[in-house]
């Protein structure tokens, strides 16, 4: 063995104990500050589990919050600028709201009692609403300031966001408009959740949306058909 194969040994395990240790202290840090903020969620009804919290309204309406850290690169070469960021060391406050009996309808075998941001129907970021970027706090042993910004943050733009889907009706008639999601698409999840409660009406909705799908997406065309079929809607 060569002396410069030790020598590449050695900085290569230092490496990895370096690595090891960034990611033991990152995630000791983000662990502060997302208790010090489920401390002031707690008493307003959230529950946790993992970094995520979750509080039940009426009408099966779950409001979800979520702490995302940053992934450590995959290669040295991993971040690319203004193309692909390195966000390690990072983390983002996911927000969301479920509609309880629409996650039902469209995953039957699913027995949750507990919901991830990722499986809301409606969903945001606090730093995006605060800043209006795709904000990522840094994880620093100075962690006072980002955990004032992120309760303060929640308390008032993150609750108002809250505010404008904690109903069904809300949902129907805000669901689609700023601040929220605008995408054609919400249309059919308003549609459904109209259903499940007036199905004459609901079905004047599901029928036009699917009248309303571009030709060019038959996918998405043959699949509200196969949907309307399965609740007894021929279109």
């Amino acid at each position: 063995m060569k002396l410069f194969d030790l020598f590449t040994r050695k900085e290569k395990s230092e490496d990895k104990s370096k690595k090891i240790e960034m990611t033991t202290d990152y995630k000791t840090q983000l662990d502060i500050v997302e208790k010090k903020v489920f401390s002031k969620m707690k008493p307003l009804g959230f529950k946790k589990n993992g970094r995520t919290f979750n509080r039940r309204l009426d009408d099966g309406i779950i409001q979800v919050i979520n702490f995302q850290s940053g992934q450590y690169p995959l290669t040295d070469n991993y971040e690319i600028p203004e193309l692909r960021e390195n966000l390690y060391g990072k983390f983002v406050v996911n927000m969301g709201v479920c509609v309880e009996n629409l996650f039902k309808f469209q995953f039957p075998t699913e027995n949750k009692k507990f919901y991830k941001e990722y499986e809301c129907q409606i969903r945001a970021r606090l730093g995006t609403l605060l800043t209006g970027q795709d904000y990522w706090w840094k994880i620093t042993d100075d962690n006072t300031k980002i955990t004032e910004e992120i309760i303060e943050g929640l308390e008032t733009i993150g609750f108002d966001w809250f505010a404008g889907v904690d109903t069904k009706e809300k949902i129907i008639t805000n669901l689609g408009n700023l601040p929220y999601d605008r995408s054609p698409r919400v249309k059919l999840d308003i549609a459904l959740i109209v259903w499940f409660d007036n199905k004459e009406k609901g079905e004047k909705l599901i029928t036009e949306y699917y009248n309303n799908i571009s030709s060019s997406s038959k996918a998405h065309k043959d699949y509200v058909k196969d949907l309307a079929k399965e609740i007894g809607i021929e279109l």
